[in-house]
């Protein structure tokens, strides 16, 4: 014969275990994949492909051109597209250009660029440039980012560099701007299931792309590893599931994906991001917090970004 108190605990342990269960049943389930679903894992798939026809660049970083120097570019590039409320991804896609056009090098300005900081500093901008015309739907146009050089590049300069670049990539610029938060979105429209989740999901994949974006290490991985890291600590991040949900959700990507989102490269990414994450900031500086000039947007903003001057 059970004690009352036995009895009881017996009670409750049944009640959290079938709780579980259900929990595991509801989430566990899945359906027929709909169209939505379908279309998610072709654009998937198209980027994967489009992947492999795009060379991965090498660490180029130098004693001069070292990895303090990229990562302050990069933050004035977040200070110009913040303060010009165009998309964060053009800084990943800009890091993207440049990464390959230094990585690549061969000679000629892409090699002085890693001997000169200016240089490097004219490229960075010129990649910013490109990438905005590329990704828009906004332009930031030459004079304007001759403007906020305050004189430090003409914009015949930028016009040079730019067709310098464009030369060295043989014009296959836009098969580098896939970001990975492009990837996110469409893991999201694979499962609906995330719904409940999607936008927290994507604030918080978005600042670890942010944090990728400032490590050149990044840009040697494929876009869809960086994708994927970014997606699993925003799913760490998140307070809105038990971590049984969360693993239910993960398990679930894994099945419908055509790759293995557990392999080893993806877990050296993701380890690489942790570290990373853990010591950058995401604050996000507004457009008026910044330093006042002459220079206005095109959408007639009353300030601008700090001048170029002042991280050269």
């Amino acid at each position: 014969i059970l004690s009352i108190s036995t009895r009881r605990r017996c009670i409750r342990n049944c009640i959290v275990d079938t709780t579980k269960q259900n929990e595991r049943k509801t989430m566990v389930y899945e359906g027929p994949i709909g169209n939505d679903q379908n279309d998610a894992l072709d654009r998937i798939n198209a980027m994967r492909s489009q992947e492999d026809e795009t060379s991965r660049c090498q660490n180029y970083l130098t004693s001069v051109v070292d990895a303090s120097c990229r990562e302050t570019m990069v933050n004035w590039c977040f200070r110009v597209v913040d303060s010009f409320h165009i998309s964060r991804e053009s800084v990943w896609i800009a890091m993207s250009i440049l990464d390959r056009y230094l990585g690549t090098s061969v000679g000629g300005k892409s090699a002085e660029a890693l001997r000169n900081r200016q240089t490097f500093q004219l490229a960075t901008i010129t990649s910013l440039y490109m990438a905005v015309k590329i990704h828009g739907p906004a332009q930031l146009g030459i004079r304007t980012v001759a403007d906020i050089c305050r004189g430090l590049y003409e914009e015949s300069a930028i016009a040079e560099t730019e067709r310098e670049i464009l030369c060295y990539l043989e014009w296959r610029v836009y098969v580098s701007t896939t970001t990975p938060m492009e990837y996110v979105r469409q893991f999201l429209d694979l499962l609906p299931e995330w719904k409940g989740i999607r936008n927290g999901i994507l604030e918080s994949s978005t600042k670890h792309m942010d944090c990728a974006t400032a490590d050149v290490y990044f840009s040697t991985c494929r876009p869809s590893m960086v994708a994927v890291a970014c997606l699993k600590e925003a799913l760490t991040d998140t307070r809105e599931l038990s971590s049984t949900k969360k693993e239910i959700l993960w398990q679930q990507l894994r099945r419908r994906l055509g790759f293995d989102i557990e392999s080893n490269e993806i877990r050296k990414v993701s380890q690489r991001l942790l570290s990373k994450s853990k010591s950058c900031e995401h604050r996000r500086p507004s457009g008026a917090s910044l330093p006042r000039s002459r220079v206005n947007s095109f959408n007639e903003q009353p300030s601008s970004p700090v001048s170029v001057r002042q991280v050269a």
